[in-house]
């Protein structure tokens, strides 16, 4: 019923902006590549929106060039009807996209169980493996025919959620429909090498650095990581290129929870990546600080230093732990 009340507000109105959270990955960009062509072959006018650029991996993507940066859009040339915000648990995560949206009709599609219902529709679940798993069910109840474009949008975003299809979030549909994507004729090879296996000597060498900083409990089940804003100008890098980093980490045996913190320009304000192996909620961690996301994987931000932050943070896993 929720799919078809979005599906009557695509076909009444004609102008969408599309926007997800900032520093947005491969659910986030697939699908609002996805969404925006699902709205084109409808007829309609698409602006897509975000807070940051495209990852560098995900730059392979046919029309990743048609994503604005807010920063660069003058918001008296912004005409829309319709607000589409993607993969968003609450909507400050949209950051400064935030000021473009006025008094817009916000629909929120979501699968973050930290959703907070911010739209003024609301399709949330939990149980999709990502945003772009929700997409595709769009098309199919939009009788809109995929095409070869869509697919590979539609699989990057799972793909890249679901950890290339190894993570707790993966399920029979899941491969269901990574199966019929893939009878367009994408290659998923060469999506994997774009995504994971494509890094820069520079970034290769932070990886090396990054690990020799490499801190754990005393019972070895948690880690933690950090780099800093001196670590990314020596290296001439952005904190993009970090992203997953934390999958490395990850492979720690015995670790049951792994936590990144960034340093950002301000060197006040840290972005944090959390992902837990066990019954441990990271997403309650995160909330603590005001974010949110995933059981298994969430994401918040400290606005300390980097050494307050860490403390903070650790604090607050270890906490966690004994509650357990």
């Amino acid at each position: 019923m929720i799919k078809q009340q979005i599906l009557d507000i695509l076909k009444k109105h004609q102008r969408f902006l599309i926007a997800a959270h900032i520093h947005p990955e491969g659910d986030a960009i697939g699908s609002q590549l996805a969404m925006a062509h699902l709205l084109k072959k409808m007829g309609k006018t698409v602006r897509i929106v975000n807070a940051d650029a495209v990852p560098y991996n995900l730059g392979f993507l046919p029309d990743a060039a048609l994503i604005e940066n807010c920063r660069a859009v003058a918001p008296e040339t912004l005409n829309f009807d319709a607000a589409l915000i993607l993969d968003c648990p609450v909507l400050e995560r949209v950051g400064a996209v935030q000021n473009l949206l006025n008094n817009a009709l916000i629909v929120n599609i979501d699968h973050h169980i930290s959703n907070n219902d911010f739209g003024a529709v609301n399709w949330v679940d939990a149980k999709a493996s990502s945003t772009g798993e929700m997409i595709y069910k769009l098309f199919k109840n939009s009788a809109t025919p995929l095409d070869p474009a869509s697919a590979l949008y539609l699989y990057v975003a799972i793909m890249t959620d679901t950890g290339s299809f190894h993570y707790s979030n993966t399920t029979s549909a899941t491969h269901h429909i990574a199966a019929e994507l893939l009878s367009y004729d994408i290659n998923p090879t060469k999506i994997y090498e774009h995504i994971y296996e494509t890094k820069s000597f520079e970034t290769m060498k932070l990886l090396a650095e990054v690990l020799t900083g490499l801190k754990r409990s005393r019972d070895g089940k948690y880690v933690w990581f950090k780099v800093t804003l001196d670590m990314l100008k020596k290296n001439n890098l952005t904190d993009e290129s970090t992203e997953d980093f934390i999958d490395f980490v990850r492979m720690v045996e015995g670790a049951e929870v792994v936590a990144f913190l960034r340093e950002t320009r301000s060197r006040h304000i840290v972005k944090v990546s959390l992902r837990s192996k066990s019954a441990i909620d990271v997403n309650a961690i995160a909330k603590h600080f005001g974010g949110g996301g995933h059981y298994a994987a969430s994401g918040c931000v400290i606005e300390k230093t980097i050494d307050e932050a860490e403390k903070l943070l650790v604090s607050r896993i270890r906490a966690a732990m004994r509650k357990d």
